[in-house]
């Protein structure tokens, strides 16, 4: 008899490139994956992975995969229109940035958790371009990045917030001139900018680039914290999301500076796939999404 296990197994076999990385997606063991393989084959009466390369289908597995793939989405379908969202209790694997994480990412956890108690939630934390080779790869089910070019998007994409970014430095160095400081005189100082790779170095660098202005004096860093704290403590002006760092402005550890220099936003979306836990989970980043700091910390700061 035919099931949609077996055809599951097929198609997280070959899509994830082994069976182990198959069995991990579908909270199985190995050895379950290869019986629920072996099984269709004999029903089917075809080899439908190579003998020698077990992760590699053969020219009949390759033509059925189509079909697989299309019961397998008829199953979603069924799923979102009569299925009860409490009972799914399969891996959801989310790729997240760094700015998602410090502000809404434990809101989002809690969100999904409550329609999904059973889920089993795998969170990654790194820059966009390392979460999209996991997402083209399978190995992620859904990224939260700044918007990518269009043409690198093969992914449902939905937009869930801008998020804006101001320079920062210590009160004490630059002056709070009405009107702004112009880019030049704010580049005197140090520049401390997030890792390179990220999508706000690469806006912030082209920015510089297009107003033909270079800055060699630079500091690198590939956390957010670090660079408020580094500029807190004086050694230089940084570029960073305004409304996270505005505690930091409150506090007088940094000042916001207005300059000449227009840096548009950057577009946060939801890179997910077309099942329905994605769709799901998906909605709830863009009900929950919220780069300002998260609710804990003013629970915290109000009951110290």
């Amino acid at each position: 008899m035919l099931t949609l296990k077996q055809i599951e197994a097929v198609y997280w076999v070959n899509s994830l490139g082994g069976f182990h990385a198959a069995a991990e997606r579908l909270n199985a063991t190995q050895s379950t994956i290869s019986k629920r393989i072996l099984d269709l084959e004999d029903f089917l009466g075809v080899e439908i992975f190579e003998k020698k390369n077990r992760a590699q289908l053969t020219l009949k597995g390759r033509e059925l995969l189509g079909d697989f793939e299309k019961m397998l989405e008829l199953q979603h379908s069924v799923v979102r229109r009569v299925g009860n969202d409490s009972s799914y209790s399969g891996r959801f694997r989310l790729g997240v940035t760094e700015m998602v994480a410090l502000s809404w990412l434990p809101a989002l956890i809690r969100a999904v958790r409550h329609v999904y108690p059973h889920i089993i939630l795998e969170t990654r934390v790194d820059r966009t371009t390392q979460l999209w080779p996991q997402m083209v790869s399978h190995g992620l089910d859904m990224v939260v990045c700044p918007r990518m070019q269009a043409e690198e998007q093969p992914f449902q994409t939905i937009h869930l917030a801008f998020m804006e970014s101001v320079w920062m430095c210590r009160p004490d160095l630059l002056d709070d001139r009405k009107g702004g400081l112009p880019i030049e005189e704010v580049l005197q100082l140090p520049l401390l900018t997030y890792s390179e790779g990220s999508l706000l170095h690469h806006r912030l660098l082209s920015a510089l680039s297009s107003a033909k202005i270079s800055h060699q004096n630079m500091v690198v860093c590939n956390s957010m914290i670090a660079l408020a704290e580094l500029a807190s403590a004086g050694l230089g002006v940084t570029y960073l999301p305004r409304e996270y760092f505005s505690s930091y402005v409150a506090s007088g550890n940094l000042r916001a500076i207005q300059t000449n220099l227009l840096i548009p936003p950057l577009e946060y979306t939801a890179m997910h796939r077309s099942d329905a836990v994605s769709l799901r989970v998906a909605a709830i980043a863009r009900e929950v999404c919220h780069f300002g700091k998260p609710q804990w910390h003013e629970q915290c700061a109000t009951q110290a």
